[in-house]
């Protein structure tokens, strides 16, 4: 899934699908002939410092993995509003809508072979802000930086803190730093956690990010109709992030 800054750091937790316009709906490249009981529903929110997003992505469970359509004229909705089916670059393909905000209670109306099945699901992933470190500062490597965060849910809740490099590919930080922490508001990123990238100087200064991730995955309520694969879940996800410089 693409799903901003995360995507960046921790490569997407699920979702792909493979489903071209003028399929026929007996194609092996669909899920036209499959009964909801043998399909995976996986279903991720995404809350980021820019917009809320929820992608879908439908997989035979008992298949490769490789999640895709329905029929031709099946529709997913979501608390009333119908998502689009997006083809990856990889041949995956998801169901994704832009939302105003999270919502409480998502409402998921998969309507397939023209029988709907409504299933619910109540995600709770509270909003946060970070407070440090401060956007654009300077931030040696060779020492600990404080990550700072509200509100904090406490010991018995977790949230993931993520730093690296902001350009991806072309890296000129080493591996990320990523690490499941308590939820108590506040983190030190330890010394040497960020190195200069594999045949760059360790003089050398780069922008980088650092994050934090607060989830919960809930499993779905049958509302009405067929319902899908028992493992099939929704995971929720509050993001926020800030650059920096980082510097030896």
């Amino acid at each position: 899934m693409e799903l901003g800054r995360t995507n960046r750091a921790s490569a997407a937790l699920l979702l792909g699908a493979l489903m071209i316009a003028g399929l026929s709906c007996d194609s092996a490249s669909t899920l036209c002939s499959s009964v909801n009981g043998d399909v995976l529903l996986l279903a991720r929110v995404d809350d980021t410092d820019t917009n809320t997003r929820i992608e879908l992505a439908f997989t035979d469970a008992e298949g490769s993995g490789i999640s895709r359509g329905f029929c031709l004229n099946d529709t997913v909705t979501v608390n009333g509003a119908e998502a689009t089916k997006v083809r990856r670059p990889s041949g995956n393909t998801v169901f994704a809508l832009n939302l105003e905000a999270p919502a409480e209670t998502y409402s998921i109306i998969v309507t397939h072979d023209d029988v709907p099945t409504e299933l619910l699901a109540a995600p709770e992933a509270p909003t946060l802000s970070l407070s440090q470190p401060a956007k654009g500062v300077e931030l040696s490597r060779a020492a600990p930086f404080t990550v700072a965060w509200e509100p904090a849910l406490g010991e018995a809740g977790e949230v993931t803190v993520i730093a690296g490099d902001t350009i991806g590919a072309s890296a000129c930080l080493a591996e990320l730093f990523i690490r499941d922490i308590a939820d108590t508001g506040t983190f030190d990123v330890p010394a040497g956690s960020l190195a200069a990238g594999a045949g760059l100087s360790d003089s050398i200064s780069c922008e980088a990010f650092v994050e934090i991730i607060r989830l919960d995955e809930v499993p779905f309520e049958l509302r009405s109709g067929t319902a899908f694969h028992p493992d099939s879940r929704m995971i929720a996800a509050s993001e926020r992030s800030i650059e920096f410089e980082s510097v030896p």
